[in-house]
C-alpha cells in the first residue's frame, strides 16, 4: 500500500470512527420539542465541578443592606460564616466531622472571643438571619438546652445547593418563623414549601404573597 492509499484508509477509518460518536442533532431536536411540551428540558451533560460553594441572595441581601437591617460586625460575621454553610442542610458544620458546631467551636474556629460571637449570634436569631432547632423535651426537663443546638442559614439570605430543591424541614422551620417579614423586611425572594411537595424553593415576593392568601 502506498503513502496515498494508506492516508485515504486513515481518514475513511476516522470517519468512521466519528460517525460512531456523532448524535443525530435532528433526532434530538424533536425529542426536546416533545419534552418542552410536557414542561421538561434536554441539556448536554458535562464533567462536573467538586468546587463546594455558597451563593448570596444579591437581590434579598441588598434589600437588607438598603434597609440597614444588619450592623456591619453582622454583615461581616456571615461572611466569616460561609465556609461552614453545610451542603444542602444549609447548617453551620464543621468542615472536617460534619457535625454541626457550637458557638464556642465558631468562636474558636474564627479566632475571636466566645461572648462576642455570642452576642452576634444572639442577635442573628432575633432577627431571622440564623435558626436553631432547640429540643423543647429538652428545654422543660433541664429548663436549658444541654446538647448541641443545631444552627442554620437562612436559606432566603445565603444558600448552599439548588435553591429550588431546599430542605424540607428548614423551609418549614423559616416560613413559621419568619421574623424577616414581620419586622418589615420584605425581601424579594421568599421561601415556600406547597403541601405534599418534598422540597421547598424560592419564590418571587408576588407569588408568596399569593400562597400565603391560599393558605
Amino acid at each position: 500500500m502506498d503513502m496515498r492509499d494508506a492516508v485515504e484508509t486513515a481518514e475513511k477509518q476516522a470517519r468512521i470512527r466519528d460517525g460512531e460518536r456523532l448524535v443525530d442533532v435532528a433526532a434530538v431536536a424533536i425529542e426536546e420539542q416533545k419534552a418542552n411540551g410536557q414542561g421538561y428540558a434536554l441539556y448536554k451533560l458535562k464533567n462536573k465541578n467538586k468546587a463546594l460553594f455558597v451563593q448570596t441572595i444579591q437581590e434579598n441581601l441588598d434589600v437588607l443592606i438598603r434597609k440597614e437591617y444588619l450592623t456591619n460586625a453582622e454583615l461581616g460575621f456571615l461572611f466569616s460564616l460561609m465556609p461552614l454553610v453545610q451542603l444542602h442542610s444549609n447548617g453551620i458544620t464543621d468542615r472536617e466531622s460534619g457535625q454541626f458546631m457550637t458557638v464556642s467551636e465558631i468562636a474558636k474556629y474564627l479566632n475571636r472571643d466566645r461572648t462576642g460571637i455570642s452576642a452576634i449570634i444572639q442577635s442573628l436569631l432575633v432577627k431571622g438571619i440564623l435558626f436553631e432547632l432547640v429540643d423543647s423535651q429538652e428545654i422543660k426537663e433541664h429548663k436549658r438546652s444541654v446538647t448541641r443546638r443545631p444552627l442554620f442559614m437562612n436559606p432566603e439570605i445565603i444558600y448552599a445547593g439548588d435553591r429550588n430543591r431546599i430542605n424540607a424541614t428548614l423551609s418549614k422551620l423559616v416560613i413559621e418563623f419568619d421574623k424577616l417579614e414581620r419586622k418589615k423586611a420584605l425581601l424579594s425572594w421568599k421561601l415556600w414549601i406547597k403541601n405534599g411537595e418534598e422540597f421547598g424553593r424560592l419564590y418571587s415576593r408576588k407569588s408568596y404573597l399569593e400562597f400565603k392568601k391560599m393558605k
